[in-house]
């Protein structure tokens, strides 16, 4: 992923169909002056002129939203489809809340509670896990949530064309057909544990990995008739390994030690799902993740995981729990850059699509830097050069003329965050994204405070005595 942030942003936004020339070239620096400067409001990262301009787009792309990240969408599938090896796409839903945006509230569908407003987002993100690299979004959804109908059964139900849970099947759909040889698993939690997933995945050529809550019907190896938990709960351990608990809620976080065991299940299509009744039943192997023997006060974790993928080998087992962990450092993570760092509900356009135009923008913004810090753990010793401009270099060796030279990935990921205040000593891990974020910004105005002195667009006073 290119660091300069014009050169990235021509990358992912230059020539979006849809806009005239004029509005593609106006995408581009507005891009690439949000990425310069993520953090903060439109006018405290935008001079008045550029504001005015990312206005202007906004107002003209608001007819489309979708063609802003039309191109890095197309770009992500092309880096998808470059991966050797598996390849993850991890699909996940958040809300935006504009409750508190009066001009637009009215506007906008319930989420959390009758009375909270905003939008339903659900995102499909890429991953190259074996890299450790974020390839982008290869779909995003943004819409409000329709109320139910008054009287609606839930037979009824299942033939609404509205119905929430088909953004997963768009988000499946939307990377396209895996080559053939390729691995494409689409990872999603317990909200995707459903058969119609399933099956848009196989019929995309790509397989499933989804953490399983429902206590379905299913057929054991034998032809026997059991429910699926009860079965899982029965395996016997057959690999052992460690999961990262992350900490919430004022639990703090812990490393747990799990057991893993699995059975090769047959599901079949529920029966009262019109569009997939009578479709042909699906080998599932069922992945229990179970801690024996937890702390004392503390529940036990668990996990039920349901993957088309026949292979049940105690290296399988141990990669599928490996693969299922991404969901946290990808989308969990994305969507904390969304909100507390790009401040995408702070946005304040006074329309629903306007307001739809700058979330797609911004959203692109936050995958970007989401990429930096995850560079520096994917490809720690590759040249500092990979993800820096040799502007950004040269300011970080002025101010520490007395520290080493950048030269890898990892030492320019770490010296950035110490400008946002991380100290790097032994017992500290890698910075987390807030602390790069504001390192980032503090660069990027010294980037620029460098580039007007040199031009010697203004004079730099000096202490005199």
């Amino acid at each position: 992923m290119r660091q300069d942030a014009t050169e990235w942003a021509e990358a992912e936004f230059g020539g979006a169909p849809g806009l005239e020339k004029r509005l593609r070239d106006r995408l581009v620096r507005t891009a690439a002056a949000l990425a310069a400067r993520p953090s903060g409001s439109l006018p405290e990262r935008l001079g008045w002129a550029d504001l005015k301009a990312a206005y202007r787009l906004v107002d003209r792309a608001a007819a489309d939203p979708e063609a802003i990240q039309a191109v890095h969408r197309a770009r992500t599938r092309d880096r998808l489809r470059a991966v050797r090896g598996p390849a993850l796409i991890v699909h996940d839903g958040t809300v935006l809340t504009y409750t508190h945006h009066p001009a637009v509230r009215d506007q906008l569908g319930p989420i959390t509670d009758a009375q909270a407003r905003g939008f339903i987002q659900h995102n499909s993100l890429a991953v190259d896990p074996g890299r450790g690299e974020l390839l982008g979004l290869v779909h995003q959804q943004t819409f409000c949530r329709e109320p139910q109908p008054a009287g609606e059964t839930r037979a009824k139900r299942y033939y609404r064309p509205d119905r929430e849970s088909r953004v997963w099947l768009a988000g499946v759909r939307a990377a396209g057909r895996a080559p053939d040889g390729a691995c494409w698993v689409h990872v999603g939690d317990r909200a995707a544990d459903f058969f119609a997933l399933f099956a848009a995945a196989r019929e995309m050529n790509g397989h499933f990995l989804v953490r399983l809550v429902q206590d379905r019907s299913a057929t054991d190896p034998d032809g026997e008739a059991v429910r699926l938990l009860a079965a899982a709960r029965a395996v016997p351990a057959t690999a052992t390994g460690e999961v990262a608990v992350a900490s919430r809620g004022g639990r703090p976080g812990r490393r747990a030690r799990v057991c893993l065991g699995s059975v090769r299940l047959t599901v079949g299509p529920p029966k009262k799902e019109p569009l997939w009744r009578g479709a042909p039943a699906l080998a599932v192997t069922v992945v229990r993740v179970w801690e024996p023997d937890p702390p004392p006060g503390v529940e036990p974790l668990e996990w039920v995981l349901g993957t088309d993928l026949a292979d049940q080998s105690p290296a399988a087992l141990l990669r599928y729990r490996g693969w299922y962990e991404w969901r946290w450092p990808t989308m969990e993570e994305y969507h904390k850059v969304q909100k507390t760092g790009c401040g995408i509900e702070q946005l304040r356009f006074e329309t629903k699509e306007r307001l739809l135009a700058a979330i797609a923008l911004v959203s692109v913004v936050a995958v970007r830097v989401l990429g930096l810090r995850w560079s520096r753990d994917g490809r720690p010793d590759a040249p500092a050069e990979a993800v820096a401009s040799p502007e950004e270099l040269g300011v970080l060796a002025a101010l520490a003329p007395e520290k080493p030279p950048v030269r890898t990935v990892r030492m320019f990921v770490d010296r950035v965050a110490g400008l946002g205040g991380y100290l790097g000593r032994k017992c500290d891990g890698p910075p987390g994204w807030r602390t790069l974020w504001r390192g980032y910004q503090r660069l990027a105005d010294l980037v620029l405070g460098a580039s007007l002195a040199e031009a010697r667009r203004f004079s730099i006073p000096t202490r005199s005595g």
